[in-house]
């Protein structure tokens, strides 16, 4: 049985894969949507979507693909969510102007990129921030199974804004 989720491994639906549905076969796609319609269509036996993030509010493009669906929720599970800095191996946290990841994963990190002096990029998600990171002027926002994934070092830990972060992810099936 398989559980499609949004990203590439290092997501931290990923990690919510691995650890809501430990028996699944994780398979990343590209977006909520495909999620969405990957169950739909039968080609996943579930699928794995962020909600709720408990400091800056609901994923809403989750929130209405949920409406155009007629997906069950089956469950409903809190994961810590733990935010670093990654850069390219050599790049140091001074050379850093641009942080990219998902708009989700900047809105829990506004402040401190600004106590930083560091611009927000967005991309399609935080392990393909990390993924596609090449500038050592540029930094993702995303999971330390990100950077072990992508071959990147932790720049500065948990730069979340708030100690206690956690999203809500909900586990969907025909």
């Amino acid at each position: 049985m398989s559980v499609a989720y949004h990203g590439v491994p290092g997501a931290f639906s990923h990690e919510a894969c691995l650890r809501f549905l430990p028996r699944e076969e994780p398979v990343g796609l590209p977006s909520f949507a495909d999620v969405i319609r990957s169950v739909e269509m039968g080609e996943a036996d579930y699928g794995i979507l962020p909600l709720q993030n408990n400091n800056v509010g609901g994923v809403d493009e989750v929130q209405e693909l949920l409406k155009q669906t007629s997906l069950k929720v089956l469950s409903e599970h809190p994961l810590p969510i733990r935010i670093h800095l990654l850069g390219l191996p050599g790049s140091a946290l001074d050379q850093v102007r641009t942080a990219v990841s998902h708009p989700m994963a900047i809105k829990q990190c506004v402040e401190t990129l600004s106590a930083l002096g560091i611009a927000p990029e967005e991309a399609s998600s935080t392990s393909a921030a990390a993924q596609n990171l090449s500038d050592p002027a540029k930094a993702a926002l995303a999971s330390e199974a990100a950077a072990e994934a992508y071959g990147l070092v932790v720049l500065k830990p948990n730069v979340h804004d708030r100690e206690v972060n956690e999203t809500t992810f909900i586990v969907v099936s025909r």
